[in-house]
């Protein structure tokens, strides 16, 4: 940034161009290190031998982070070799795959041919290999005759995915099996796996005993366990006289009554021969859930309800928690009946049976049961729901409840019940237009406010076409039909409109003859409407013009011909990308084109990264037009992004960035990080490289050619790929990852935002080295940085432990929106609010459109004249 000394400005330049992916797969992979067989001696590894190397082991600095089962792990894959004076064991720029201890001899290290370290015995080396399959950063030589002995770092990184995916599997299991977690969502599992541990009871110890405080959760893995009501303690430890109550099997688990009663233990549990438990930390469930469990978990069941109802999950995961605040839980005798007026009920405990319109209707635990006229004026008719022999504990929100909650929430300012339903039905009408998709929750309100009830009779014409378009008109009742007129004048049926559509978007934003005739064909219909004069005060400036940008982008109709080339804006090793305009429309575009490898097929990461885009649409992320294909290469058109780097421009701000400055970029990194973990996505490389900003400052998302869809029940993926400097621990750790680790990335970005450097190894740029610091350096902030609330927040999202990170929890994305961070200065809305409403002035806005430099590189624009001609 600017605010750092000259040298210093120099050297964060020289270390982005020297920032790389570690792990990236290239289209031209680096060569493999020569293979070791031929060095290979045949040698059993002995104790001594394995204590030595286990020694050495922890002197590294990188497995000096790995626990004794994963040394172990490693020394299970070791071979012996044997090189002469002079030979190279490893080579600079060649593929890492073995990680190397010295038994005896030694070696010289060099850079570009420049010695520059030593080797001795006992010394570890070619550690980075068990992390990332990544080049040699130097060359290794044998100067004496030497002896070592060498590991697999391909093997390990293998048995670690395996270990950690069958001990998910297992512990997902055991979640899925106890009740009490019955209303967590899978990801919540996922997070609440992560408090999971092993213990291992021999025969006829005690597990637990009779009052004692519960401390976990406990699930037989293997073995068998024997729960006795009385009985005593010997002084020697032995439990004698105890009634035995019931044995536990494998897959059977206890505990659960504990965590919701608070109460000690009252039976004693042995180990019936050698059990292997897989438990539950109380305390870490406290951690991640609170100190009331039992009501954190009831909540969460209700929200779990809330969210899977098709009407009610459309609303945002905030309005959904403030609902939780109108919701009445209430128990009932067997069976007893349900009151009437429920708009929505899950059942806790128990069940409810009984019919729904003449529909026979079974309700267990976690099930729920919304109206199907949640937003009309009718209401479930529950009096016909009886709870079961057991009785039930259900949640309701009622109609009453409901509009009341709607007021609160500032969705309806409506008066009756029945007014705010209608209301919200308009409110939840209008997300499902494309245009008012993205606009912010006050921006949406005050459309909605604005649409006027028309009413028409059958046969009456709402649109015609050829006529000024003015009027946006979305259908509340009713059926209408759409015609073009041919050639000859004669009106054609196009298609038929039923309740929900809508018609008219553009004509709020352009001044276009309408296209097609529409009418009304059912005997009368209600439609809701707004007027263009009245949109264009509601939204204008800058929101109106991404409007019409987005809108432009959805014209997709067209090919490589119909496109005329401007300049070169960009190039590298992944292709040239082009400034491009369209011949009819003047819409401009980026048109980035790929050559295909030498079979023809397209490039992996291209592949991967077209898949991801065609699916986003989100005002803060690239959008991708679309793609096309010749015999050599492929193209990727996307909106032209005339900004530059945010690298770049944060680096035009005079000092460190003010925090009114940060909240605007990094809360839109909340919101763009937010959409992709909601999609299962896992970006990987979040840098400030990797976003560029529009021409009005606001922030894009570029560059998804390492991110990764997470299959669905999926949480973990273990590439090791990324930029060090930004990549989170686990990531390295080989472990495995989520969407979590672009939670710490975001951090690292905030921190550049407001201190001026980077967090870990600013000084560094050998990757062993900068990973070195990301795993075991403490994050510590400079003098000058007095922001508490920020602090906190960086420390949230820059902590080492996944599950323990700000936003990885329970709470989700909402526990980093609703940091006090974020909150300071915003006491008028929301942050969040705002900036997807562009409400809020950039930091920078961009002077006129910024793009690479490509002069200097030699570059290949076509394969056959495939762009069009510009006119004459």
């Amino acid at each position: 940034m600017s605010s750092l000394a000259p040298q210093d400005k120099k050297r964060e330049y020289a270390r982005k161009a020297t920032q790389r992916r570690v792990g990236s797969t290239s289209r031209k992979a680096p060569p493999v290190e020569e293979h070791l067989d031929k060095f290979e001696v045949k040698k059993e590894i002995d104790k001594s031998t394995r204590t030595f190397l286990k020694n050495a082991m922890k002197q590294d600095r990188l497995c000096a982070t790995l626990d004794d089962a994963e040394i172990e792990s490693i020394l299970n894959t070791v071979k012996f070799y044997e090189f002469s004076k002079g030979t190279p064991i490893i080579q600079e720029g060649r593929l890492g795959t073995t990680f190397f201890v010295t038994q005896s001899g030694s070696m010289e290290v060099s850079v570009k041919s420049i010695v520059c370290n030593t080797i001795g015995e006992g010394c570890a080396f070619g550690g980075l290999a068990l992390l990332y399959n990544c080049p040699r950063t130097a060359t290794v030589k044998a100067t004496t005759d030497s002896q070592v002995w060498g590991a697999s770092g391909i093997a390990f990184k293998q048995m670690l995915q395996q270990n950690a995916t069958k001990h998910q599997a297992e512990t997902l299991k055991f979640l899925d099996s106890t009740s009490i977690f019955e209303g967590l969502t899978k990801k919540q599992k996922l997070c609440l796996a992560e408090a999971t541990f092993s213990e291992v009871f021999e025969d006829k110890a005690r597990v637990v005993t009779a009052g004692e405080d519960q401390t976990a959760i406990y699930f037989v893995k293997k073995g068998e366990l024997t729960e006795y009501s009385g009985g005593s303690v010997k002084s020697t430890g032995e439990f004698v006289d105890g009634s035995e109550v019931r044995r536990l099997g494998q897959n059977e688990g206890f505990g659960e009554a504990q965590l919701v009663s608070k109460e000690p233990f009252t039976t004693t549990v042995v180990s019936k021969g050698r059990s292997e438990l897989l438990c539950v930390s109380v305390a870490e469930l406290k951690v991640l859930l609170g100190e009331d469990l039992g009501a954190v978990l009831e909540r969460n069941a209700i929200q779990q309800g809330l969210k899977n109802c098709p009407l009610i999950s459309q609303f945002t995961a905030g309005q959904r928690a403030e609902l939780l605040k109108f919701v009445t839980v209430k128990d009932f005798d067997a069976g007893a009946e349900v009151e009437v007026g429920a708009r929505f009920v899950v059942v806790l405990e128990g069940a409810l049976a009984g019919k729904i319109k003449e529909k026979e209707v079974k309700l267990g635990r976690g099930n729920y049961l919304e109206d199907e006229a949640l937003l009309h004026k009718t209401s479930i008719e529950t009096k016909s729901l009886q709870a079961g022999e057991r009785g039930a504990r259900v949640a309701i929100v009622t109609r009453d409840g409901l509009a009341s909650a709607l007021k609160g929430l500032g969705v309806s300012t409506a008066g009756s019940a029945e007014d705010a339903s209608d209301f919200t039905r308009k409110m939840l009408l209008a997300k499902k237009v494309h245009i008012f998709r993205h606009l912010s929750e006050e921006q949406t309100k005050r459309v909605v406010e604005s649409f006027d009830t028309k009413k028409y009779a059958k046969g009456d014409t709402v649109i015609k076409q050829g006529e000024p378009g003015t009027s946006f008109f979305v259908i509340a009742q009713g059926e209408l039909e759409v015609f073009i007129k041919d050639a000859q004048g004669e009106e054609k049926r196009v298609r038929s409109m039923a309740k929900n559509s809508y018609i008219g978007e553009r004509a709020l934003l352009f001044h276009e003859p309408r296209t097609a005739t529409v009418k009304v064909i059912s005997q009368d219909a209600e439609l809701w409407a707004i007027e263009k004069t009245t949109f264009e005060k509601i939204i204008a400036g800058n929101m109106q013009q991404q409007l019409m940008n987005r809108i432009r982008l959805q014209d997709t109709n067209f090919g490589l011909k119909d496109l005329i080339e401007v300049k070169v804006i960009g190039a590298g090793a992944a292709g040239v990308v082009r400034l491009v305009e369209h011949k009819s429309t003047r819409t401009r575009y980026a048109l980035k084109k790929v050559k295909k490898g030498e079979d023809g097929e397209v490039p992996e990461e291209v592949q991967r990264e077209c898949s991801l885009l065609k699916d986003i649409d989100h005002p803060f992320i690239m959008t991708q037009v679309n793609t096309f294909e010749t015999k050599k290469s492929v193209y990727i058109l996307t909106e032209l992004i005339t900004g530059g780097e945010l690298h770049g421009a944060i680096r035009e701000i005079p000092t460190v960035l003010s925090r009114a400055q940060a909240q605007f970029y990094t809360g839109s990194l909340v919101i763009v990080l937010e959409e992709l973990s909601e999609r299962n996505l896992v970006y990987r490389d979040l840098k400030p490289e990797n976003v560029m900003l529009d021409a009005q400052g606001y922030l894009k998302l570029i560059d998804f050619g390492i991110a990764k869809k997470l299959p669905d029940g999926e949480s973990k993926t273990f590439t090791m790929i990324g930029t060090p400097h930004y990549m989170a621990p686990e990531v390295m750790r080989g472990h495995g990852y989520g969407t979590e680790v672009d939670l710490w990335s975001m951090g690292v970005m905030l921190f550049e935002f407001v201190c001026g450097y980077l967090p870990f190894a600013d000084d560094l740029d050998d990757p062993t080295e900068v990973c070195t610091a990301v795993l075991k350096d403490p994050l510590q902030f400079p003098s000058s940085f007095k922001d508490v609330n920020g602090k906190t927040l960086m420390k949230g999202l820059m902590t080492r432990q996944p599950r323990k990170r700000l936003g990885s929890g329970l709470g989700g994305w909402e526990d980093v929106r609703g940091a006090e961070y974020f909150l300071q200065g915003h006491a008028g809305g929301s942050l969040f609010d705002k900036l997807l409403g562009r409400e809020l002035s950039p930091p920078w806005v961009p002077k006129g459109e910024t793009y690479c430099d490509p002069d200097e590189l030699e570059i290949s624009l076509s394969d056959d004249n495939e762009l069009g001609k510009a006119d004459a």
